[in-house]
């Protein structure tokens, strides 16, 4: 059980690319999250070279501290996402989408070859999928197939900003992903989807809520957490915590609260001892008379 983010972190103002990279990944290695991420507002045109680079730098920040290196993930920008526009014809988006998914394929391809653990699909373009639209779900599937047609590796599909439900199912699920990132918090309906998913794949769950600097209610992160690995007996091992999106719109200290809060409930989150786990957390925030993340008021006894 880990944390990570999904990309986009904050960067004060005067700082370089190079300063803004360090940054990123200081804050995320000393909130002890198990998997990095470049910080950058969206993927590099360059995947392979900011990979590279932000792997590197990980790694000498982290011997900096005197602690193991930690995985980084490349980010790479979704072919379906890529080429949405209203502009131009029907027929020329569906050319520019599927060139886009072959030539992301051997993207894919480079980025494992170079020792990439994992490579972040960002397709948040699927939350604007309509339910009743036959015609996208089969292009954005058919994208997807020919992103990862032969690709072997870690490959984790990322849809944040909203409701993956319009595509459903068949479209998140229909390629070969080893993990699925939804964003809970504004697209609440997505456990809908991830219900679906097949047991074997992991889900990373965006429960932090980025709109907001308060804390989340740990009760409320413990229970998807808990919910997410009994669906189809995943188990623990195959579910992560992550922001709901970017905290790039956060200030800095509040990105570290939020990352640090993160890593505490996921180790929180995969202790085996129920009562310790209960010993630590007040569960009272869990309940359905009241709101999610408040406890409810005391109920009073009636007179007799």
């Amino acid at each position: 059980m880990f944390a990570t983010i999904l990309g986009p972190y904050p960067r004060p103002a005067g700082l370089d690319d190079e300063a803004a990279l360090d940054l990123a990944l200081a804050d995320q290695l000393d909130a002890n999250l198990g998997m990095l991420a470049d910080g950058r507002p969206e993927p590099d045109a360059d995947p392979l070279a900011a990979w590279r680079v932000a792997d590197a730098r990980a790694r000498s920040l982290a011997a900096a501290r005197g602690i193991d290196p930690r995985p980084v993930k490349a980010r790479v920008l979704g072919p379906y996402t890529a080429a949405r526009s209203p502009a131009g014809t029907a027929a020329a988006r569906e050319r520019t989408t599927l060139a886009a998914a072959e030539a992301g394929n051997l993207v894919l391809r480079s980025l494992l070859a170079a020792g990439a653990p994992v490579v972040q699909v960002e397709e948040d373009g699927l939350t604007a999928v309509g339910a009743d639209d036959e015609a996208e779900r089969r292009l954005a599937a058919d994208a997807l197939r020919r992103l990862t047609d032969g690709v072997e590796g870690h490959l984790s599909l990322s849809v944040a900003g909203g409701d993956p439900c319009g595509a459903g199912g068949g479209v998140l699920y229909g390629a070969p992903f080893s993990s699925h990132l939804f964003d809970l918090i504004r697209g609440p309906d997505g456990w809908r989807v991830a219900r679906e998913a097949p047991r074997e794949r992991g889900l990373i769950l965006g429960v932090a809520d980025c709109r907001t600097e308060e804390p989340d209610e740990e009760a409320v992160t413990l229970w998807a957490a808990r919910y997410a690995a009994s669906i189809g007996a995943r188990g623990l091992e195959r579910v992560a915590l992550a922001p709901s999106a970017g905290l790039e719109a956060l200030t800095r200290e509040a990105a570290r609260r939020k990352l640090a809060d993160l890593a505490g409930a996921a180790v929180l989150a995969g202790l085996a001892d129920a009562a310790t786990l209960r010993e630590g957390v007040d569960f009272r925030a869990l309940t359905r008379t009241a709101p999610p993340g408040r406890a409810p008021a005391p109920r009073r006894r009636r007179s007799r």
